[in-house]
């Protein structure tokens, strides 16, 4: 029996993230968390790695944050003051050695001051940079008696877990990431007077705002879908265009802000809207035709 129709104000925050700079990056996050706390909003995503940034050069992992450290505490009185939930990505530092971690802070707390999600599937320059998995199973939690769970880009690729979490009842699911290209992908105003550059911009815009599988998930499982991609130039390798956005459990996009790769256009920005959240379901898988 389908569960009477239930509202959930959520938004995304993207800001320009700093390689390294955790103080400036955390001032962003404020900022943008008092603005959807401003237009309502209970939740708020933050990409990947947006306190730290995302790079494994020296200079940012020993700023890898501790659970209990001063940031985290910071980041929870941000969360008490607004009256607003916050899921912040981080590069962090345990007693076992450096995990990619997603730290979930609340205005009034559940049982726990705050939720640490570590990233399972990783990548292999994650393993290369000595990267500690986390565990596959996901942490539920509730936010105003709505379930819902963080996977950390990859962890998405986690077999079959879309069904996994639909058994749990997880009715809103939050995907922070840090997808990126190399810096030759970084493009500037006068590079759209260049017809070959443009047509290659205009490619990877069209990639970069494509919604589809996001909006097939949440109707084959009925669960919201909220994503948020980390935006910034990390000064190294990567450039990350950005790109969020929230889809309800009835496949609405409610709200949309596309990745960017003129840099000069990136700035911190938030979005968000009203989702109707629904009981999650199983899918099954169709059946193959017989020939």
């Amino acid at each position: 029996m389908e569960m009477p129709e239930k509202k959930f104000h959520i938004a995304c925050g993207q800001l320009v993230c700093t390689v390294g700079d955790v103080a400036g990056n955390l001032d962003q996050i404020e900022m943008l968390s008092a603005q959807a706390a401003a237009a309502g909003a209970r939740l708020i995503l933050f990409g990947e790695a947006a306190i730290t940034g995302y790079a494994y050069i020296e200079e940012v992992t020993r700023k890898a944050l501790r659970a209990d450290g001063p940031e985290a505490v910071r980041l929870a009185a941000i969360a008490k003051e607004l009256e607003i939930a916050i899921a912040a990505g981080t590069l962090e530092r345990s007693d076992e050695g450096l995990h990619v971690s997603h730290f979930v802070v609340f205005p009034v707390f559940p049982g726990s001051e705050m939720i640490v999600q570590r990233k399972h599937a990783l990548t292999p320059s994650e393993k290369e940079a000595g990267i500690l998995p986390g565990p596959e199973a996901r942490t539920m939690f509730e936010v105003d008696g709505v379930k819902m769970a963080v996977c950390i880009c990859a962890d998405s690729g986690i077999p079959d877990i879309n069904q996994k979490l639909a058994a749990q009842g997880c009715q809103v699911y939050l995907g922070p990431s840090a997808g990126g290209e190399g810096r030759e992908f970084i493009f500037n105003l006068q590079d759209l007077e260049d017809e070959a550059k443009r047509a290659l911009y205009l490619q990877k815009m069209e990639q970069v705002c494509f919604v589809g599988g996001g909006i097939e998930a949440s109707l084959r499982h009925h669960m919201a879908r909220v994503a948020t991609n980390l935006a910034g130039d990390d000064g190294i390798d990567h450039y990350h265009p950005g790109h969020s956005s929230i889809i309800d459990g009835r496949g609405n996009l409610v709200a949309l802000l596309p990745g960017q790769y003129i840099k000069e256009f990136l700035s911190p920005q938030m979005i968000h809207g009203e989702i109707v959240v629904r009981r999650s379901r199983t899918a099954q898988t169709p059946a193959m035709p017989v020939s």
